[in-house]
Parts: structure tokens; C-alpha cells; sequence
């Protein structure tokens, strides 16, 4: 990128920060999860998209979404299959809150380090030093195949983003499975990724919290409405599949737009320097 092998070079997904190059004019987001009073520093100059950034396609295999767990079993399940590194101390520490509020709730979280005893293990203790105990966090490794991994959201009530680094495929794929994702608005574009996907799909109200406080009186609350999760679950897929977020088609017209403009300001401006 560097090199300028284009005239006009645009940065959009896979990293959720300044490229630091100069050469770099551009940074496609939106206005949630970088607002105009954003204080994040970035070299590009900010596109924001009218709606969320993000568009997404689901598998082809998806499986059926599966009945409320509570209804069943009688307690909440909560869940998070982010990838370990993005569970930070203050993430964990909330989470067992969480569970301390809801004495009959578990947790599940998956990821691929919970194949190995020795990491299960650590996680266990520090969750006991949490005062949660460990029969009630379940620690699950990758599944042998998608569609085996989407079938996993059937033992999840309720999703538990991360942060300061949100899920962005992983809250996606949990929406398209019915299970609400819940998370924490912050200050800079990874921490904010899930309040745009959220946005998307009409959930902000009662699922984007914007302190710790806020995060787990919303997870306390859900979890007292069992009702209200099934009730939510059963037209969850249809509501994602329905929304700007799953709208291929029109979300590259407009994204073309975008890239018409650009590419007609920078030839504007080659005219007026030549």
C-alpha cells in the first residue's frame, strides 16, 4: 500500500484501526462506531456509511435454531465464543458479577485453547477465585465443522460480548442463530463494532449498555424473563435476514457510490494540481 499502486487506496474490514500510512486516504465505518466526536486518532480521513459497515452473508448450512435452553432446563445459559485474548481481566470479573447475580445461571464459552486440560483449568480457577464455581462454566473447543459450530448457539440464552475488542463475525452468528448478543458501547471503532451490528437488527434499546452497571442490570434483567428470550429467539433469524445488515445487493450499490465519489475527488483534484 505504500507503493500507491492505485491513486486512491481505501482501508475497510479485518482491522479495527488506523492504518498509519499516508498513503492510505480513506477509512470506510459508520457513525456508531466511530461518531463524529470520535477521539480515536486515525491518518485516513473517515467515510461513514449511512447505515452499519458491516454486511453479513450466513452459511448455506445453517442449522435450525434451536428451542429457548431455559425453557427447558429451568436456568439461563449465558455464552461467549470470542476468541480468548479478547477476554480481558474486567471482562471476566464482569461476567462472573454476573453470575454472582444469578445464582442458578451457567456460563459456556468456547474457543479453540479449551481443547488443552491446562487452560481449561486456569480458567476454572479463576472463575472459583471469582466465586463462581467451576460446574457452572462450561469450557468448549472447536467444533470438527460450521455447521456442527453454529448448532453450539443452541445451548446459549444469552451472548456476552467482549470488550474493549467486540465480536463482529461471532455476535453476527449468534443473531442469525436467535441468541441476543449483549454489549457495551465504548470509545473507540472496536469497542463500538456491536453496537453497530445491534443497531442493524432493531436490538440497541434493551442490549447496548454504556457502563458496567448498565451491562449486567441488562443481563440480570434478561435473564429474569425467560418468556421474553423465547419469545425474542423464535423470530431473531428472520428479523437478521430481513435487516440492512443481510441486504447484499443494496449494501454494494451503495458501498460503489462510495467508491464513485472517491475515485471522482481525487480526479477532480488531479485536475486542479495538473
Amino acid at each position: 500500500m505504500a507503493a500507491c499502486p492505485s491513486p486512491v487506496q481505501v482501508t475497510w474490514i479485518g482491522y479495527p484501526n488506523s492504518t498509519g500510512l499516508e498513503a492510505v486516504q480513506y477509512r470506510i465505518t459508520d457513525s456508531i462506531c466511530d461518531p463524529l466526536d470520535t477521539t480515536q486518532r486515525f491518518t485516513e480521513q473517515l467515510v461513514r456509511l449511512p447505515g452499519c459497515f458491516l454486511c453479513y452473508t450466513p452459511a448455506q448450512d445453517l442449522p435450525d435454531v434451536a428451542p429457548c435452553p431455559a425453557a427447558s432446563r429451568g436456568y439461563v445459559t449465558f455464552g461467549s465464543f470470542n476468541a480468548l485474548a479478547k477476554q480481558m481481566p474486567g471482562v471476566l470479573q464482569t461476567w462472573a458479577r454476573i453470575l454472582r447475580a444469578v445464582p442458578s445461571a451457567r456460563l459456556v464459552l468456547k474457543n479453540k485453547p479449551f481443547a488443552c486440560d491446562p487452560v481449561r483449568q486456569r480458567y476454572w480457577q479463576l472463575f472459583e477465585g471469582l466465586g463462581v464455581k467451576r460446574h457452572r462454566v462450561d469450557l468448549l473447543p472447536l467444533a470438527i465443522s460450521n455447521r456442527d459450530h453454529m448448532a453450539q448457539y443452541g445451548l446459549v440464552d444469552i451472548g456476552l460480548d467482549p470488550w474493549p475488542y467486540a465480536g463482529t463475525t461471532t455476535t453476527a452468528e449468534a443473531l442469525v442463530m436467535g441468541v441476543p448478543c449483549l454489549t457495551l458501547a465504548g470509545r473507540c471503532h472496536a469497542h463500538n463494532v456491536g453496537v453497530s451490528l445491534l443497531t442493524a437488527v432493531g436490538l440497541q434499546e434493551e442490549w447496548v449498555a454504556h457502563d458496567l452497571d448498565a451491562y449486567v442490570a441488562a443481563a440480570v434483567r434478561a435473564a429474569g424473563d425467560v418468556p421474553g428470550l423465547c419469545e425474542l429467539r423464535s423470530g431473531l433469524r428472520g428479523r437478521v435476514l430481513g435487516s440492512a445488515l443481510c441486504d447484499g445487493p443494496a449494501f454494494v450499490q451503495g458501498l460503489e457510490v462510495v467508491f464513485r465519489g472517491l475515485w471522482q475527488a481525487w480526479s477532480v483534484e488531479g485536475k486542479r494540481t495538473s
